[in-house]
């Protein structure tokens, strides 16, 4: 009994170690990448490692970080970049919204939400997509969009746990820097999986 439960223990240490050393290169590369340039291959590097270590495979993964941030620079960084003009659009909207009359703030808010929420939905999908199928990029953000609708109840799911997860950074903002963005990643894979393996199925 003593024994299952120190086993059961130590995987559960062994992931949260895993997931703090996810973030802190995830968080180290993004600033190599001058932010606007690394966040995209850096969080690609920390979502495929994240895969292979829950797929249960042996993993180097300081190394293997390395090799996926410099492979997937470019490449990632094209949907990645197409993702940041989309959130400082709508962030730009917002202040633009501000010196609307009253009568249309709401309903020019109610556009901004919808759009967010649309935006959140493709993401959540976008890269276990990406990591799973050879596409192009404009096919890769409307497939991440159709897969958000066809799987709804699994992308309210993460969506509830992706709200969560910031609610408990809001509350402590020192586990952005320690955990916030590799749970974020293993969110969505893990509660992207059994979609993809339906579609791969079909």
């Amino acid at each position: 009994m003593f024994h299952d439960v120190f086993s059961k223990l130590f995987v559960i240490c062994e992931w949260i170690m895993r997931l703090a050393i996810l973030n802190i290169l995830f968080v180290f590369f993004s600033c190599v990448g001058l932010i606007i340039f690394g966040i995209a291959p850096a969080y690609t590097a920390m979502s495929a490692i994240f895969k292979r270590l829950y797929e249960g495979q042996e993993v180097s993964i300081i190394p293997s970080f390395y090799h996926v941030f410099k492979a997937e620079f470019f490449k990632s960084n094209k949907f990645g970049l197409l993702y940041s003009y989309f959130i400082l659009l709508l962030f730009v909207n917002f202040l633009f919204i501000q010196t609307l009359p009253a009568q249309l703030q709401t309903v020019a808010m109610f556009i901004i939400i919808l759009f967010a929420i649309l935006l959140l939905m493709s993401f959540i999908y976008i890269f276990p997509l990406y990591l799973k199928f050879e596409t192009t990029t404009w096919r890769l953000i409307k497939n991440s969009f159709y897969v958000s609708l066809a799987f709804l109840p699994r992308t309210l799911l993460t969506i509830f746990l992706i709200i969560g997860l910031l609610a408990l950074c809001i509350y402590q903002p020192i586990l952005i820097f320690i955990f916030g963005f590799s749970t974020l990643s293993a969110i969505t894979l893990i509660n992207s999986t059994d979609c993809l393996l339906k579609i791969q199925s079909s």
